[in-house]
């Protein structure tokens, strides 16, 4: 303890014991005292005031002593209202039971770090690192002198780090749920299947609390088709989800196949419609993932947290991948079920778009007609062979060519002729991506018309949708059982796909009529191949569907 108290102005004004008292010191080197040149005390509180971090001093009484310009300037108090306070009003309240154990830790330890949150005149709360130390003798200290250092730039890269490590291990989380969903679709035998793996597993990813997708029904609501999670309320309660209102709801991914995020529930205008209840049930943030096949949107996928601004950039690409997957394995599902169902749906459409190439024909030509005779996949491309009715061959292929079409003549058949049309993409191709197929089509005055068998739950809605950019209408839609395949046309699936598609081009090319419309030679130029491939296809291909037909023919006489 000092003999006699120290003035704070007077401390403050370089005299007394403050920092800038002047005098003589001794060296721990003993080299005796040594004079200090005038001055020097002013130099020392200049030195202190423009530190950029806190000094102070104060005694075992808890009077400060001295401080300088900066611990004024960051709390907001004058030097008379500092000398009149103890170090603990200088931090919030929570922090200064705190603050006086680590003064207690100087007085015993002779010095300490704590961290604390600085509490200003105006309220202000700033989080500032303390380190004091004990003056005098450790045995029986004076006072303690201390400097305190601006964290907050430290803390919030600390926050960052943790905040990235935090998304980083819920990422891997979530990739982790994203490959067990991929391995469910695979093994997936209906669409309801794949769909219930899929809500089932996401609600197992923290924060997901509730999951669910769904469709389109027959008009514009939105309609739960699978959903998992602490929610299932949720939708019951909530108002009808309308197609194209303007709100963020599971229509508008639909529409717009684009993925909607709502990261704050709580203040985000668009969730006006279905605020009150998603807070009800505790859902702070909110996604819209349409499932998306190409160009087909097959229904959404609505996933809730249950904290603000859960979905990162990084989640947010993750599922929309799992949307175009999930998309993908429900038509390889609706594909499968077509060949084995029973029942399906029929649809017939109007198509009047002018730059398809029967629509185009007949538009130009007066009583033309054009009909579909079948299609041969080959790659990313479709050949379409086309029977045309009163119309020349040379006009035929000037307007395939105008349409962006590769065209070619294939054979005369009667007074009629086959041209074969070569498209990267068209309606039946469209349509076979959702396990649907042509079973007819016709074009004549300028307007087409499709007959389309498709499996049964296929989202006719969406379905048509996609179709727009065809200028495509729905004419009529007929449930109806679906004709059984003849046992023999599984085996076509037997051959490789260069070997399919060799068969069936030489087919609607007439090379095995007699007389053959088309050689060997020009149904292999048609598929830009060498003619000996061709030939070689064709070989294998009939080798294996003879082979096996002979092969159940013996079994069949031998039962």
């Amino acid at each position: 303890m000092p003999s006699e108290p120290i003035d704070p102005d007077a401390a403050r004004s370089g005299s007394g014991s403050g920092s800038g008292s002047e005098g003589t010191d001794r060296r721990d080197g003993g080299e005796g005292p040594r004079t200090r040149k005038p001055g020097d005390g002013r130099l020392l509180r200049e030195a202190v005031d423009r530190l950029g971090d806190i000094f102070f001093v104060f005694d075992d009484d808890l009077d400060f002593r001295t401080w300088n310009d900066t611990a004024t300037e960051v709390i907001g108090y004058d030097m008379e209202e500092v000398a009149e306070m103890s170090p603990t009003e200088f931090v919030v309240p929570e922090d200064r039971p705190a603050v006086a154990k680590a003064i207690a830790r100087v007085f015993e330890e002779g010095r300490t770090t704590v961290e604390v949150t600085l509490l200003t005149r105006d309220g202000e709360r700033v989080p500032y690192e303390i380190t004091g130390s004990a003056l005098g003798d450790p045995d029986d200290p004076d006072g303690v002198v201390g400097v305190g250092r601006d964290i907050s730039e430290r803390l919030q890269r600390e926050r960052q780090l943790q905040e990235q490590a935090r998304r980083l291990e819920r990422l891997d989380r979530i990739n982790q749920v994203i490959r067990s969903i991929l391995r469910d679709l695979t093994s997936a035998r209906t669409r309801a299947e794949a769909e219930e793996a899929v809500v089932g597993r996401l609600v197992d990813a923290d924060p997901y609390r509730f999951a669910w997708i769904g469709g389109f029904d027959r008009g514009e609501t939105v309609v739960p088709r699978a959903w998992a999670g602490d929610g299932a309320g949720y939708l019951e309660v909530r108002e009808e989800i309308q197609f194209g209102t303007g709100d963020v709801t599971a229509g508008d991914a639909i529409h717009s196949d684009a993925t909607i995020m709502v990261q704050r529930v709580a203040e985000n205008p668009a969730a006006e419609t279905w605020r009150d209840v998603a807070l009800e049930y505790g859902f702070e943030s909110a996604a819209a993932v349409p499932l998306s096949n190409r160009e087909t949107t097959l229904g959404v996928l609505c996933v809730y947290a249950d904290e603000p601004d859960a979905f990162s950039q990084e989640e947010q690409a993750v599922l929309q991948e799992l949307g175009e997957a999930i998309a993908y394995a429900v038509t390889a599902v609706e594909r499968r079920r077509a060949l084995i169902t029973d029942t399906g749906v029929e649809l017939e459409l109007a198509v009047h778009d002018r730059d398809l190439f029967p629509v185009a024909l007949t538009d130009e030509v007066p009583g033309a007609r054009v009909e579909l005779v079948g299609g041969v996949p080959d790659g990313e491309e479709v050949r379409q062979f086309y029977r045309v009715e009163n119309a020349d061959r040379g006009t035929a292929l000037d307007v395939a060519r105008h349409t962006g079409s590769k065209a070619a003549f294939v054979r005369r058949d009667g007074e009629d002729f086959v041209v074969r049309v070569t498209d990267s993409a068209d309606v039946a191709g469209l349509l076979a991506q959702r396990g649907g197929r042509v079973a007819g089509g016709y074009a004549e005055g300028g307007e087409g018309r499709l007959v389309v068998q498709l499996p049964p739950q296929v989202d006719v809605r969406s379905l048509v949708d996609s179709l727009q950019e065809y200028d495509v209408q729905l004419v009529a839609r007929r449930e109806q059982p679906q004709e059984s395949e003849p046992e023999d046309d599984g085996r076509l699936d037997a051959l490789t796909e260069r070997q399919r598609t060799a068969l069936e081009t030489a087919y609607h090319a007439g090379y095995f009529d007699s007389p053959r419309e088309n050689t060997g030679a020009e149904v292999a130029e048609s598929l830009d191949i060498a003619t000996p491939t061709f030939h070689e296809h064709i070989r294998a291909a009939v080798r294996k569907l003879v082979g096996e037909n002979v092969e159940e023919d013996s079994l069949q006489r031998s039962d």
